[in-house]
């Protein structure tokens, strides 16, 4: 009778272990089915799409400022889907913030595809937001990006990052630091895993 209960005891054990790892890979955020939208480009990384992170839908749950709107055109390499039409427009003097989204691990790793149509010498910043059940733990700064006129996928971002103790959620904010760039984005995708 021992053996049949320690033995159901290391049952519940390994199933309550599975399911702390499952959480743990995300499926407790619901995160989208892993795709790999940056192996063209060396980064055979699973990915899923940040909520409303295409915008054929227009930009749901983000907020938007300064002039920054969805606009028609997508980007060059419809890594979400062929049938995608739109992007995002971050003028100077703009600024976009995802949606909340769920993070269940400390080093959440994201890249987008962008254009700029503004000077060479622009930037776009990248910013995260960690949120918890009681509002903003901490904004940390993800760096910046630079790009020409065509469209290419952003450099791996946050993938140094530690969320504060207790996040529960996250948000990227884009801003052009300068008035000489006429930002595009598209495609936003996450790394939950973070398995680069």
């Amino acid at each position: 009778m021992r053996i049949v209960v320690a033995l159901v005891a290391a049952i519940g054990l390994a199933l309550a272990g599975a399911s702390a790892s499952s959480a743990a890979t995300g499926s407790s955020c619901n995160y989208g089915a892993p795709s790999h939208p940056f192996a063209s480009w060396g980064d055979v990384a699973s990915y899923t799409l940040v909520p409303g992170g295409s915008f054929e839908s227009g930009a749901p749950g983000w907020t938007l400022s300064g002039g920054a709107r969805v606009v028609y055109g997508n980007e060059s390499y419809h890594a979400n889907s062929w049938s995608d039409y739109h992007s995002l427009y971050l003028p100077a003097g703009s600024s976009a913030t995802t949606a909340p989204f769920c993070v269940s691990l400390n080093r959440p790793t994201i890249r987008v595809f962008v254009a700029n149509g503004g000077s060479s010498s622009s930037q776009l910043r990248v910013k995260v937001v960690f949120r918890g059940l009681l509002g903003i733990l901490g904004i940390l700064d993800g760096g910046t990006v630079r790009a020409g006129g065509s469209w290419q996928p952003s450099p791996i971002m946050l993938a140094t990052l530690n969320a504060p103790l207790g996040t529960k959620a996250a948000q990227f904010v884009f801003t052009p630091t300068d008035s000489s760039g006429a930002w595009r984005i598209d495609d936003l995708y996450v790394d939950p895993w973070v398995n680069v």
